[in-house]
């Protein structure tokens, strides 16, 4: 099965859907009742398992999608917009860098379009070509935003077992030490979605970049051979 999925199927998508499956049967329980009382084999467990996964990832990525215009504003505006409007720092794409990147974007596809048009043509070029890990960026984005939703959903959780689940009789020290490392997690693993976001979104326009200079280079030089 694994040779079946994709990088962003099990990043994205059975990983954040297995761990919030398993933390919800560890808080609460009921799934292992469930199991016991109604002695299924282990083998449709195994499969019961999976396809739960599965379906608890894609909702966690749907919450990461409808989410991510309050990401995008803790983060300072739309990443792709921020980068062709100032950059995105020295350490991830200059200001100077950026504006280089966006006039030659402006004269591919015209100079009147705006910055998520010039993205998106950059994406498109991007997407497939020769060399670009733009797929793989990607894919690496969706996760870490999908472990930061994950996070987000365990605090509600952890709140909700201590009230009513397996952490109720935990001392109110504990669950305070408990809440207070899950914070911590939160912010961890939303400062991991930005700098992937950035990421993405550099090797989108370095990428395009490359290919619009090979494309002028290959233009320039039929030029020359026709005129010789």
């Amino acid at each position: 099965m694994p040779d079946k999925l994709e990088l962003y199927d099990i990043l994205g998508i059975v990983v954040p859907g297995a761990l919030l499956v398993y933390l919800i049967a560890t808080i609460f329980g009921a799934p292992t009742e469930f199991h016991s009382a109604t002695r299924f084999p282990d083998a449709f467990l195994v499969i019961a398992l999976t396809a739960l996964a599965i379906f608890a990832g894609h909702l966690i990525q749907s919450l990461g999608s409808s989410l991510e215009p309050i990401l995008y504003w803790t983060w300072g505006g739309k990443p792709s917009d921020t980068a062709l409007g100032k950059g995105l720092g020295g350490r991830y794409l200059p200001a100077d860098a950026a504006d280089r990147i966006k006039r030659k974007l402006q004269a591919a596809i015209g100079s009147d379009q705006s910055s998520t048009s010039l993205f998106l043509s950059a994406m498109q070029r991007a997407e497939g070509a020769p060399g670009s890990r733009a797929s793989r960026f990607n894919a690496l984005y969706a996760y870490h935003r999908a472990l930061f939703v994950l996070a987000l959903l365990a605090v509600f959780l952890l709140i909700a077992a201590m009230e009513w689940g397996a952490l109720a009789p935990w001392s109110r020290e504990t669950k305070a030490l408990l809440l207070l490392a899950n914070a911590l997690l939160l912010v961890l693993l939303w400062h991991r979605a930005k700098q992937r976001s950035f990421y993405y979104v550099r090797e989108v326009l370095l990428t395009a970049e490359r290919i619009l200079d090979d494309r002028t280079a290959s233009s320039s030089l039929t030029v020359t051979t026709s005129g010789d």
